[in-house]
C-alpha cells in the first residue's frame, strides 16, 4: 500500500518534478557534513507525506516521538517540521529564543492570514499584528476584572433550562453557550452565537490538515480557479466572514451613536479609544473599519471552540467517570446547596477545577500545538534549524510524558488534588486552573500565547460546577435493547483546535427541586437575554 502511494504521488503531480530538482542541488551542496536530529525515513521528494493521516495526526507524532525521541525531524513535500515532545525543548526553542521562533507557517488554504487583518493568531508578527494584540490583550483583561459583566453565569441559566428542557440536543446547545457568550461580549448580540460557532467551525475547516486537500497537497492549490474548488470555496467563506463582522460592527456603532451601546462591550471600548482621540463623530474610511471589525470579529470567533470543545469532552469524560461526577457533586452540594453555583464559588470547589483541567489533558482542544515557523536561520543542539522550518510542540505527547504525568493516557483528577503526583500544587483554594502552574502550555507559547487564559477559566469553571449541580450525566442506553451506546473518546472533527465527533448521553435532572430551580433561572435571564 505504501508503494502504491508513493507512486501515485510522484505521477499525479508534475510540479513536485521542481521541489525534486531543488532538493538534490541541496543534497550535492551539504551532502552529509552536518548533524542532524534524528526522525523517520524521508522519501525523496515527498518526505513523509505518504503516510501523514489527515485525521488523528497527532498519533502519528506520538508514535514517532515515542520511536525517535523527544525532538525530531520529518517533512512533508518540501516542507520540513521539527516535532518536540519535552517542555524544556519547548522553551528554550518558543521562549527564550522566541525572537526567531514566532513565526506562522503559511496554512495554504486560507487566503492572506500572514498578512492580515482577519486572523490575528495567524499573522506574522508585523505592526498590524502588534496592534491587534495589544489592543485585544487590554479588552479581555478588563472583562477579566469584572469577570466578563456576569454574562456567563446569565447565558448559563439559559443553557441548563434548554437542556433540561431537550436534552438530546446538548452538543448543539454547548457550541451555542460559548457563541452567545462570545457575541455579547464583542458586540451585545447573544443572538449571533449559533452563527458564531459555524463561522469559527468553517475557519477551522479551511486551517486543518483535516480540512481542504491543498493543505497538504499544496500544488493542488495553484490551479486555474475555473478548476479549483478549494480556492473558489474559501473566497466566497472569507467574504462572507468578512461581510458578517464589518456588519455587527456598524450595527454596534450606530447603538453606539444613538447611546443605546452598553458599555461592557468590546465595541464599545473601541468606539470610545476613536472618540477620545477626538474623532466624536466615529466616521472612518473603510479600511479602518475593516481593520477594527476583523480585531474584534476574529477575538469574538477564537473565543468559540476554543472553549466549546473542552466543555464537550468534560460532558464526555463526567458520563464515563461516575465515581467523579459523584465526588463533584458532592462538594457542590456542601458548598452551594440548593442555588446555582457562580464565579464567587472557584476557591471553594477545587474538585470541579481539577475534573475540568484533567479534561483538557486527558483530551486536549489543541493537540498538535499551534505550529510556530522559524524566522531566521538558527543552530540548537549542534543542529542547523533553516529559516522556514515550521516546529510543533506536540500537546498530545506533551500530556502523556509518563515522569510527569503517570498514566497519562487515563482519566485521573487526582493528580491535581493529590500530594504526591507530579502536577500537584498547594494551596487547592487557588490550584488547579487555567490561569497559573502546570500545563499552561496549553495556551501555546513565548510570544505566541493564545490571551483568553483568564474566559477559559471563568466559562469552563461555572459551565462544570452548574451543569453538575443541576444534572446526573451517564452513557445513553438503547431503549430497545437496554444496551450502553459506546462513545468513542477519541472520535473528532481533527480540526486544528478538537470538538468530538458526535456522541449521545443520557441527561437527568438530579431532583425535580432541582428542575424547579433550573425553569425559575432559565426565566429570570429571558426576560434580559436576546433568544
Amino acid at each position: 500500500m505504501e508503494g502504491l502511494t508513493l507512486i501515485l504521488l510522484y505521477l499525479a503531480i508534475p510540479s513536485l518534478l521542481f521541489s525534486a530538482v531543488k532538493q538534490i542541488l541541496l543534497w550535492r551542496k551539504g551532502a552529509g557534513s552536518k548533524a542532524k536530529f534524528p526522525g523517520p525515513q524521508q522519501f525523496p521528494v515527498v518526505g513523509r507525506i505518504h503516510d501523514l493521516p489527515r485525521f488523528a495526526l497527532w498519533l502519528k507524532f506520538k508514535e514517532w516521538a515515542d520511536e525517535h525521541g523527544p525532538i525530531y525531524y520529518t517533512k512533508a513535500l518540501n516542507q520540513p517540521f521539527i516535532v518536540i515532545s519535552d517542555e524544556k525543548i519547548a522553551e528554550e526553542l518558543l521562549v527564550k529564543r522566541g525572537h526567531i521562533y514566532s513565526g506562522r507557517p503559511q496554512i495554504r488554504s486560507l487566503i492572506r492570514h500572514k498578512e492580515g487583518p482577519a486572523y490575528s493568531a495567524l499573522m506574522d508578527r508585523h505592526d498590524i499584528w502588534k496592534t491587534q494584540r495589544k489592543w485585544a490583550h487590554a479588552a479581555m483583561a478588563e472583562a477579566y476584572k469584572h469577570h466578563f459583566y456576569g454574562h456567563v453565569e446569565k447565558e448559563m441559566k439559559r443553557y441548563l433550562g434548554l437542556l433540561l428542557l431537550d436534552p438530546a440536543r446538548f452538543l448543539d446547545y454547548t457550541r451555542e453557550f460559548s457563541g452567545r457568550v462570545m457575541s455579547r461580549l464583542a458586540w451585545d448580540d447573544a443572538t449571533q452565537g449559533r452563527t458564531n460557532g459555524d463561522s469559527a467551525d468553517q475557519t477551522l475547516h479551511c486551517m486543518s490538515v483535516s480540512g481542504p486537500l491543498t493543505n497538504t497537497m499544496t500544488p493542488l492549490w495553484y490551479l486555474p480557479s475555473f478548476a479549483n474548488p478549494w480556492y473558489n470555496y474559501e473566497i466566497q467563506r472569507e467574504k462572507t466572514q468578512r461581510a458578517w463582522w464589518l456588519n455587527n460592527f456598524r450595527l454596534a456603532k450606530d447603538r453606539m451613536k444613538r447611546g443605546e451601546l452598553p458599555n461592557d462591550t468590546w465595541a464599545y471600548r473601541y468606539f470610545e479609544q476613536i472618540r477620545r482621540e477626538g474623532n466624536d463623530h466615529l466616521d472612518q474610511p473603510e479600511e479602518q473599519e475593516v481593520f477594527a471589525s476583523c480585531m474584534i470579529g476574529f477575538l469574538n470567533l477564537v473565543g468559540v471552540v476554543t472553549i466549546s470543545g473542552p466543555l464537550k469532552f468534560f460532558l464526555m469524560a463526567m458520563a464515563l467517570h461516575p465515581e467523579w461526577q459523584k465526588k463533584a457533586q458532592a462538594e457542590i452540594d456542601r458548598v452551594c446547596g440548593d442555588r446555582m453555583p457562580t464565579m464567587q464559588d472557584w476557591a471553594d470547589l477545587p474538585t470541579v477545577r481539577a475534573c475540568m483541567k484533567e479534561t483538557v489533558r486527558w483530551r486536549s482542544g489543541v493537540p498538535l500545538g499551534v505550529p510556530h515557523q522559524a524566522e531566521r536561520d538558527d543552530e540548537f543542539r549542534g543542529v542547523t534549524i533553516k529559516k522556514g522550518t515550521i516546529i510543533l510542540a506536540c500537546e498530545w505527547s506533551l500530556n502523556r510524558v509518563p515522569s510527569k504525568y503517570p498514566d497519562g493516557d487515563h482519566f485521573r483528577p487526582e493528580r491535581w488534588l493529590e500530594a504526591g503526583w507530579p502536577t500537584y500544587q498547594e494551596p487547592l483554594t487557588r490550584y488547579p486552573n487555567f490561569r497559573e502552574g502546570h500545563s499552561m502550555h496549553t495556551f501555546g507559547w513565548g510570544r505566541r500565547t493564545c490571551l483568553g487564559q483568564n474566559i477559559v477559566d471563568d466559562e469552563t469553571f461555572v459551565f462544570a460546577a452548574a451543569t453538575l449541580w443541576a444534572f446526573d450525566l451517564a452513557p445513553k442506553v438503547c431503549p430497545r435493547t437496554g444496551v450502553q451506546v459506546p462513545i468513542d473518546t477519541q472520535a473528532t472533527n481533527s480540526h486544528v483546535i478538537l470538538e468530538p465527533s458526535p456522541y449521545q448521553i443520557g441527561i437527568r435532572v438530579r431532583s425535580e427541586e432541582r428542575g424547579k430551580q433550573v425553569l425559575e433561572g432559565y426565566h429570570q435571564v429571558m426576560a434580559e437575554l436576546k433568544v
